[in-house]
């Protein structure tokens, strides 16, 4: 038996890149449910989710956001994504062989849409992290039956690094696992910003967090240094 997937995005102003993404998952979600769960966009991004998906409003904060998709699913397995990234054909399936193959949950191997050799670096370091360290940044996307997560209790409601304090939870619960088909995502952040710039903030990012430093004093460091 199928079980029904519940895909749950959080979106703040981004009609720039939502219809592309949207776009990529329709066929993938098809006989599934698509969440999209607003917090207070300006920009145009609601209509266009309007034509896609489920679309919900919540307080601004993506673990908010993400926890408020998640109480109004109706599917017995839960995958977050990010608005700026989508899903090969064939992930949901290989997220349901995951599953019953009795891994807990996971993410996807990465795919950077960008052609910088910096990028394929970036993907490896990401799908090792995932793989052998079994932390999730959210633009891996994170994937677990809802039993699970509610076991979990959702999503920290920090300032920053929810998801990664999410999958720290997750794998107390058992194994997890990377799974391909790939997660697309937009290259868009390292070419605003700087690929080697962006990078080394979320590397000092991660290596503060893992030395406990505190989410408040780094989402105050995210501020200042991006």
């Amino acid at each position: 038996m199928v079980r029904k997937i519940s895909i749950i995005i959080p979106i703040l102003n981004e009609a720039k890149i939502l219809e592309k993404t949207l776009s990529q998952l329709r066929s993938e979600h098809e006989y599934h449910e698509l969440i999209i769960v607003d917090g207070g966009s300006t920009d145009g991004s609601i209509p266009i989710a309007e034509n896609y998906g489920k679309v919900l409003t919540s307080v601004r904060g993506r673990a908010k956001q993400l926890n408020a998709g998640a109480a109004a699913a109706t599917g017995d397995i839960l995958i977050f994504l990010h608005a700026d990234s989508w899903l090969e054909p064939g992930a949901l399936a290989a997220v349901e062989t995951a599953l019953a193959s009795g891994y807990i949950g996971g993410g996807f191997q990465q795919k950077i849409d960008g052609k910088s050799i910096l990028y394929r670096m970036i993907e490896i370091a990401g799908n090792i992290r995932g793989r052998y360290l079994r932390v999730f940044y959210g633009d891996s996307g994170i994937f677990l039956t809802r039993t699970d997560f509610e076991r979990i209790g959702g999503f920290p409601e920090i300032p920053i690094l929810e998801e990664m304090e999410f999958s720290k939870d997750l794998r107390r619960l058992g194994k997890t696992t990377l799974v391909s088909p790939c997660i697309h995502i937009s290259a868009r952040r390292w070419e605003t910003r700087g690929i080697v710039r962006t990078t080394v903030n979320n590397w000092v990012i991660t290596l503060l967090y893992f030395l406990k430093v505190s989410p408040v004093k780094l989402a105050k460091l995210y501020r200042h240094i991006r």
